[in-house]
């Protein structure tokens, strides 16, 4: 995983894409703006690729974290992943707060 002061983009979003429902892609385009607007640079894999092909390839870009909207994605909560490190359900403001703590550090 590359440091946050270096990734060409801080956070990605995976949404899982199916042929007949594009709720998860509007989704991920709400998640995309409330970040921007936090001045934390996104990318949104909006390819029509299979799951683990998306994380592979997001992987290889080097964003440090990841937020997977899919089945694990509930209400308020979705899932967020650390690159390396274990996927756990947040609401989007921890995960606005968690990355400009990182890039305070850094």
């Amino acid at each position: 995983k590359w440091p946050i002061s270096v990734a060409p983009y801080e956070i990605s979003i995976i949404p899982m894409i199916n042929k007949n429902d594009n709720s998860s892609l509007d989704k991920a385009e709400k998640i995309k703006t409330e970040l921007e607007i936090s001045n934390i640079e996104t990318i949104i894999d909006d390819t029509d690729e299979n799951f683990s092909s998306k994380i592979k390839k997001m992987n290889l870009i080097g964003a440090p974290y990841q937020i997977i909207i899919g089945k694990q994605s509930e209400g308020d909560l979705v899932e967020f992943k650390e690159v390396g490190g274990e996927s756990q359900k947040l609401k989007l403001k921890d995960i606005i707060n968690l990355i400009n703590e990182q890039k305070i550090k850094n």
